[in-house]
């Protein structure tokens, strides 16, 4: 913020002056003619680099010019403290011992990767009895460990001392191999081989489970079927196929279609006894009057609009948006009259004489007329 500061007026002060002085770096009152308008700061040669194609343009084109860049920029105190590519010099003297040996105490024991791992991960020390209490009272299991509830279980043959090292179920003489393949593949679905080795099991499966692409024995009879494969094909048609797209079919299939090039359609068919007739709208309506007065939303071409001619060799005072037909156009005396003056081609006397004698009347004449009527 300013600061104000409260002096007394001493001897030699201009009368009304101010009793407080302002901030140093304010600019002074344009209304106190005892103060003079001060410029701070000081002034240094422009150089052709500050502007801004120089500015922007700051990347050297070439080796050469990098070097001499470099140069330029030697004298500068935040080059000398901080070189591209190295630290900032702060100018402390470091001793030589501490350059060879760097800086701290060696360690008695060299690290290593164990070392390293167990200053993150502190090995457990606790006894099975505390890790068995820490996990009763936090349920806190180390990684991977077997959740085991420590029951007693006890068979015909006795009393089992490590349920957890226990193997389930009996081992067949023929097993089984290749189970995930088989299932994936489909190979040997609905086979009972190796399977139940009782008789009246076997039958169950073979009542009760079918086959793929197979009929299911639903107990009707037990005579044996011919037909594998029950219902429809979803393919009516041969279907086209690499031999097809190569060239394989037949002549009739070869020619062309019986729509290509005319409409068979009845009542869409667009026949004439007349070979000459052409069906269709043409796009510049000359059947068509002309309105009056067009609308902006009318683009219809009634025939007056110029073509190609035009387009290759434009009209005089085309390019002020004037076009023949408004030399044509019957114009009221005060528009003539303006349009004469600014050509400088008559003046208005001479133009209103030239209009009441060419007949003009309410519905005015248009520039060509009254031209004739000058003879300019």
């Amino acid at each position: 913020g300013r600061s104000y500061m409260a002096h007394i007026p001493a001897v030699g002060d201009a009368p009304g002056a101010s009793s407080l002085s302002e901030d140093p770096g304010a600019t002074p009152s344009t209304s106190d003619s005892s103060h003079e308008l001060r410029t701070f700061g000081r002034a240094a040669a422009r150089d052709p680099r500050d502007s801004v194609a120089g500015v922007m343009d700051v990347a050297p084109k070439s080796e050469l010019l990098e070097r001499a860049e470099e140069r330029r920029e030697a004298t500068y105190l935040s080059r000398q403290r901080e070189p591209l590519g190295a630290s900032y010099v702060r100018g402390h003297a470091i001793p030589p011992q501490l350059l060879e040996t760097g800086f701290g105490k060696p360690g008695e024991v060299k690290a290593t990767v164990s070392q390293t791992k167990e200053l993150f991960a502190l090995p457990d020390e606790r006894t099975p009895a505390q890790h068995a209490a820490y996990v009763k009272s936090h349920g806190s299991y180390a990684p991977g460990e077997q959740i085991r509830r420590n029951y007693s279980w006890k068979t015909r043959e006795g009393a089992i001392e490590n349920p957890w090292e226990y193997g389930w179920g009996g081992q067949s003489e023929k097993p089984e191999l290749n189970q995930v393949s088989k299932a994936l593949s489909g190979e040997g679905y609905g086979s009972t081989e190796g399977g139940a080795s009782n008789p009246q099991m076997r039958a169950y499966i073979e009542q009760r489970r079918h086959a793929l692409g197979k009929p299911r024995a639903l107990g009707h009879d037990n005579t044996a079927s011919s037909i594998e494969v029950f219902g429809k094909s979803s393919s009516t048609e041969p279907q086209w196929g690499t031999r097809e797209c190569m060239g394989n079919y037949t002549a009739e299939q070869q020619a062309p279609d019986a729509d290509l090039g005319r409409s068979i359609r009845p009542g869409w068919r667009n026949v004439s006894d007349d070979p000459e007739r052409s069906f269709g709208l043409p796009m510049v309506r000359t059947d068509k009057p002309m309105p009056h007065v067009r609308g902006v939303a009318d683009y219809q071409n009634y025939g007056d609009e110029p073509g190609a001619r035009a387009v290759l060799n434009p009209p005089s005072y085309s390019e002020l948006g004037v076009e023949p037909a408004d030399f044509a156009t019957p114009l009221p005396l005060p528009a003539l009259v303006n349009i004469f003056a600014r050509a400088g081609l008559a003046e208005a006397a001479a133009v209103e004489q030239a209009f009441r004698e060419a007949g003009g009347g309410e519905l005015g004449l248009s520039v060509i007329e009254l031209r004739r009527a000058l003879g300019v």
